[in-house]
């Protein structure tokens, strides 16, 4: 029989708890220097792609404003040209930067006479035409918001809890596809959307990805679907922005939680702050990206007809909630 912890034991135990938390954050340091542009010149197609959306999304802001001042916002004009045409030498005209097009003629159209940039002029009329591409901002009526979002979700909020007894009747995989298309709506920094989603279907693949999460035991085998939500350490672009994969993924996330509620299945979301060692057995195992950061897995499976959650009571109000 097992005593209980002696000093010296519990002390050994806390040097090797803070060597490991050092090591996480030296690992997690050297994986987003590794990946992360850090508002230097772009490497990768990806940097390519952040910078371009982070500057166009700038311009957007100002437009979305309700008296934007005139000529605002020149240097992301002018770092926005200089970023579509790097980008269109190297990798020709795409969905990103047709955006990015489609923005400087809205900034264009909304600047009064006088105001407008003869470079973006010169861009537009020696480009293609956007297609399908949009950009810009659109106007939305008071009326449509309350209409289709105006309900009291007290009761879907409460209906969700996490669940570890699903049913033997498979997922259909479209509904997985819908829930991640309902949580693309989540917001993110400049609208980057860092967030991918890995769907593990296979009985096989789900039992070694599960191997290195701690969450899962006495229900691992009733897990129909696994995913594996990341953040793309490409798309975040300087010092500040260095939790910044953890909060956008983390929202995102959430979002996708409650899109998989809304269309009836069952859901456990599955914590991945993992140790170096975890991390790096869980990459040997599955083909995750290299400059994708896990975030989470969320277990998915369909709900039986009656079955048990925790009584966890929530926290009171006044903990949560502090007015200043």
């Amino acid at each position: 029989m097992t005593g209980s912890p002696t000093p010296l034991g519990l002390a050994a135990q806390y040097l090797r708890d803070v060597a490991s938390t050092l090591v996480g954050f030296g690992y997690d340091a050297v994986r987003y220097l590794r990946w992360s542009p850090l508002s230097g010149p772009p490497r990768s197609l990806d940097h390519l792609d952040a910078y371009v959306t982070m500057e166009y999304h700038a311009l957007e802001k100002g437009l979305a404003l309700r008296h934007p001042r005139p000529g605002f916002g020149r240097q992301h004009v002018r770092s926005l040209i200089s970023l579509i045409r790097t980008s269109t030498e190297r990798h020709g005209w795409r969905p990103v930067t047709l955006q990015a097009l489609e923005v400087l003629r809205a900034y264009q159209d909304a600047q009064p006479e006088g105001y407008g940039d003869p470079e973006i002029e010169r861009l537009l009329a020696s480009t293609p035409t956007a297609g399908e591409a949009r950009g810009g901002t659109r106007t939305v009526s008071r009326d449509a918001v309350l209409r289709d979002a105006r309900v009291d979700l007290s009761a879907f909020f409460a209906s969700r809890s996490s669940v570890r007894d699903f049913s033997d009747e498979p997922v259909d995989e479209g509904l997985i596809e819908k829930a991640v298309r309902m949580a693309r709506t989540t917001p993110s920094v400049s609208n980057r959307q860092a967030w991918r989603v890995y769907l593990l279907n296979d009985r096989a693949a789900i039992d070694v990805a599960l191997r290195h999460q701690n969450g899962n035991r006495g229900f691992r085998d009733r897990i129909d679907k696994l995913l594996i939500v990341t953040s793309d350490l490409t798309r975040f672009a300087n010092a500040g922005e260095r939790f910044q994969c953890w909060i956008d993924g983390g929202m995102f996330s959430m979002t996708l939680v409650h899109a998989l509620h809304s269309l009836g299945l069952g859901t456990c979301c599955l914590n991945m702050s993992s140790t170096r060692a975890q991390d790096r057995g869980l990459r040997r195992e599955v083909a995750i990206r290299p400059n994708d950061t896990v975030i989470m897995m969320i277990a998915v499976g369909s709900l039986p007809e009656r079955y048990r959650v925790t009584e966890s009571p929530d926290r009171p109000l006044a903990d949560l909630l502090e007015v200043l």
